[in-house]
């Protein structure tokens, strides 16, 4: 299992939501029953099923806490959380699990906190799935993501030897090193 973080915060949440949920201009059926399978409030509607609330709703909700305290740039994490092909395929609730964990080890969203990051998850293949973050806390502070690559990498070992997918390499201090 591999973590994938997008190289930089993107801006766009709304833009980004589009992209996943298979309304991107141009990607019209490339993402076919995108669903929301967990986000940081149980009770989070999924513009997918629920007409009462759109996308742009959707974005707004995850934007509030970054909205609050200034302009909306580079404040959009977003990781894609990729099984290998031949792996048995998950259950949205068993990558929901996954998926806490690594919100929550990543410094995103820590076990218990209720101040933290804003976050949903989102679904529309049955090998990943992506998650989408806003980089402010709900007590308007920033999160701590320093190291979190080592703490998503361990995760996905967890959830490697939790549900009987193929190992992968463990993290160490010698995968990433500055040069």
């Amino acid at each position: 299992m591999i973590a994938q973080t997008s190289p930089e915060p993107g801006s766009r949440t709304h833009a980004l939501l589009s992209e996943l949920y298979g309304l991107a201009k141009g990607r019209v059926e490339e993402h076919l029953n995108a669903h929301l399978i967990a986000a940081w409030d149980p009770f989070v509607p999924d513009p997918a099923t629920d007409r009462t609330v759109s996308l742009a709703d959707l974005a707004r909700q995850l934007d509030r806490p970054v909205a609050v305290i200034g302009p909306l740039v580079r404040h959009v994490w977003h990781c894609a959380v990729h099984a290998a092909p031949d792996d048995p395929r998950l259950t949205d609730v068993q990558w929901a699990g996954i998926a806490v964990d690594i919100v929550g080890t990543a410094g995103i969203a820590p076990s218990g906190d209720d101040q933290a990051c804003r976050w949903i998850v989102l679904r529309h293949a049955a090998d990943h799935i992506h998650i989408v973050a806003t980089l402010t806390r709900q007590d308007g502070r920033k999160p701590n993501l320093r190291g979190n690559w080592f703490a998503m990498r361990a995760a996905c070992c967890r959830a490697e030897t939790r549900y009987g997918l193929r190992r992968t390499t463990p993290p160490s201090t010698g995968d990433v090193r500055s040069h």
